[in-house]
């Protein structure tokens, strides 16, 4: 096959913050996730420096980063906690059930 022909996988998404632009390499499937984070992002890091007493570029892309990763952890504490809480279930249902069948 011909290097050419390969199909790329990685599509490319624009990202720009103050005077500075970035084009990303990203998987084609996730691209989505890419524009839309940037946007609302870009929406929160606005909000910041809006406020009256409000941020400049730089404090405000830093609070708008550290609020991002302040969500990421409390998903991920929320979604172990469903994990458990779902295992703790199919546990007592192979036990109803085991239970079912042994009497």
């Amino acid at each position: 096959m011909k290097k050419n022909s390969i199909s790329n996988p990685d599509v490319s998404v624009f990202i720009k913050f103050m005077d500075k632009g970035f084009k990303l390499s990203v998987p084609a499937d996730q691209e989505r996730y890419y524009r839309e984070g940037y946007e609302v992002f870009i929406e929160r890091v606005e909000q910041h420096k809006s406020k009256k007493n409000g941020y400049d570029d730089i404090e405000a892309i830093g609070l708008t980063a550290i609020e991002c990763l302040v969500a990421l952890q409390r998903m991920r504490e929320e979604m172990d906690g469903l994990t458990e809480a779902f295992q703790g279930r199919m546990e007592r249902i192979e036990e109803t059930v085991t239970s079912a069948i042994e009497s």
